[in-house]
C-alpha cells in the first residue's frame, strides 16, 4: 500500500498518472458545461461531475478523492467551509424531531448550529462528557446520530475510538467524528468504525490561511446522501478554492512533520516552566491519554502529536491577555494549521458562545492560551513566547 505521502500528492493514482499534459490539475473556470447531443446531457445530469457547479466539479473530484484516499475511504465530499460541511451531514441525516447525542467538549460553532436545529427543527439534544462510555450507552438507543471531537479543542482530549464506534453500532447510530485538529496523517478515524468524519479543510489540509474548505469522508452511500443536500443547499465553493486546496495537500505530510515537531520542542519548554500551568500537547509524557493516543496514531507513519499546544498563564487571566499582545511573531488570531504561528484565547474564540457556567465544564478557564504552531524555527518562537510570558 502506498504512504501517506504518497496519497497526499497522487490521491487515489498512487502508481501516478501516465497521462501526457499538465503536472497540476488545471483549474476549471466554468459554472455550467456544454454538451454536443441532449443524450450525452442526459447522462452526465445523472452524475455529479461536468454538468452544472452545484452538482459538482473536476477540481472537487481532484480532492475528494485525495482526501478519500488519505481516510482510506470509499468516497468524499468538499463543502464551502466546515460549518458548511457539518450543515450537510445534518441537513443530509437529520430530521424534524431526530435526537442527536452529542459530545459535552465540542466546538462553540458544533453547539451553535445544533442549538439552532433545536429551535427550527424541533431536533432534540442529549449532552453527554467526553469519553463517557456508560453515559454514551445509556444516551443512544432512539438517537439518529452521535456527534464527537477528537482530540477536542482547545484542550485535546481523546476519545476511544474503537469502543465508542461499539458503542455506536450496538444501537445503530451514525458516528460522525469532527478530526480537524488530527488530520488524515494523525490518525484514521474510519477504520476504528467511524462512519463519517468531518474536517475543516480550511486549517491544515489548506495549511495556508487563505481559503474556506471542508470535507466528509466515509462509504459510498453516505457520501450520495451528503452530495444531494450539497446540491440541493449549494454549499459548494469555488472551483479556484478547490484547486488551491488540492495544492495545500501536496504539501501535507512536510508541513504536518516540521509542524507537530516543533510544537512538541515548544510544549516541553512550556512544561518546565513556571509560568506555565497545565501544559496540554498529546505527545506529552504528562498527557492523560497517551497511550490511548499513541495506539490510535499507530498507523499513521509517526505523524501523530498535532501542531496544537494549549496552557494555563500561571499569573492569571490578565497575565494571558498581556502575553496575547504581548507577541510579535505569534499572530493574535483565530484558527489553526497554517503556516504562520498564531494565538487565541478560547475564552474569546472557540468557546465565546458558552456561558461562564459552561466554560467551567468545559475546563475552558479565564486564563487559558492556545498557541497553534506554523513553520518557523523552533529557537525564535521560544524567544517570541519567552518575552511575552517575561
Amino acid at each position: 500500500m502506498p504512504g501517506r505521502g504518497t496519497k497526499a500528492v497522487h490521491g487515489d493514482a498512487p502508481q501516478g498518472d501516465p497521462r501526457d499534459g499538465p503536472i497540476t490539475e488545471p483549474i476549471v473556470r466554468a459554472s455550467t458545461f456544454r454538451f454536443a447531443s441532449t443524450a450525452s446531457l442526459i447522462e452526465a445530469s445523472q452524475g455529479s461531475t461536468g454538468f452544472y457547479t452545484r452538482y459538482g466539479h473536476p477540481n472537487f473530484d481532484v480532492v475528494e478523492a485525495k482526501f478519500a484516499a488519505l481516510h482510506g475511504a470509499e468516497g468524499a465530499v468538499l463543502f464551502a467551509s466546515g460549518m458548511g460541511a457539518l450543515a450537510g451531514v445534518f441537513q443530509a441525516f437529520l430530521r424534524a424531531g431526530d435526537r442527536v447525542v452529542l459530545q459535552r467538549d465540542i466546538y462553540g460553532g458544533t453547539r451553535a448550529l445544533l442549538a439552532e436545529l433545536q429551535e427550527r427543527w424541533g431536533v432534540d439534544v442529549t449532552w453527554v462528557a467526553t469519553g463517557d462510555l456508560d453515559a454514551l450507552a445509556a444516551a443512544l438507543p432512539g438517537a439518529r446520530l452521535f456527534m464527537a471531537e477528537s482530540p477536542t479543542n482547545p484542550l485535546l482530549k481523546v476519545i476511544d475510538l474503537a469502543a465508542t464506534s461499539e458503542r455506536c453500532r450496538e444501537a445503530g447510530v451514525l458516528f460522525v467524528l469532527d478530526a480537524t485538529f488530527d488530520g488524515p496523517l494523525g490518525c484514521t478515524p474510519l477504520a476504528f468504525g467511524v462512519d463519517l468524519v468531518v474536517e475543516s479543510a480550511t486549517k491544515s489540509l489548506g495549511g495556508h490561511s487563505d481559503l474556506l474548505g471542508g470535507l466528509v469522508a466515509g462509504a459510498a452511500g453516505p457520501c450520495d446522501e451528503l452530495r444531494r443536500a450539497r446540491k440541493l443547499y449549494g454549499a459548494v465553493p469555488d472551483p479556484e478554492t478547490a484547486w488551491l486546496l488540492d495544492r495545500g495537500m501536496r504539501t501535507l505530510p512536510a508541513r504536518i512533520a516540521r509542524q507537530n515537531a516543533t510544537a512538541l520542542d515548544l510544549a516541553r519548554r512550556l512544561d518546565a516552566d513556571p509560568r506555565a500551568d497545565a501544559v496540554r500537547h498529546p505527545a506529552l509524557a504528562s498527557h492523560p491519554q497517551g497511550a490511548l493516543i499513541q495506539r490510535q496514531a499507530a498507523s499513521c507513519d509517526g505523524h501523530g502529536g498535532g501542531s496544537l499546544i494549549a496552557f494555563r498563564c500561571a499569573a492569571g487571566s490578565a497575565a494571558a491577555i498581556r502575553f496575547c499582545d504581548r507577541l510579535r511573531l505569534v499572530a493574535h488570531a483565530p484558527s489553526l494549521g497554517g503556516v504562520e504561528s498564531l494565538v487565541s484565547l478560547p475564552l474569546l474564540t472557540s468557546h465565546a458562545p458558552f456561558s461562564a457556567e459552561e466554560r467551567a465544564q468545559a475546563g475552558i478557564t479565564d486564563d487559558l492560551v492556545r498557541l497553534s504552531i506554523g513553520q518557523e524555527d523552533a529557537d525564535d518562537l521560544w524567544a517570541d513566547i519567552d518575552a511575552a510570558l517575561r
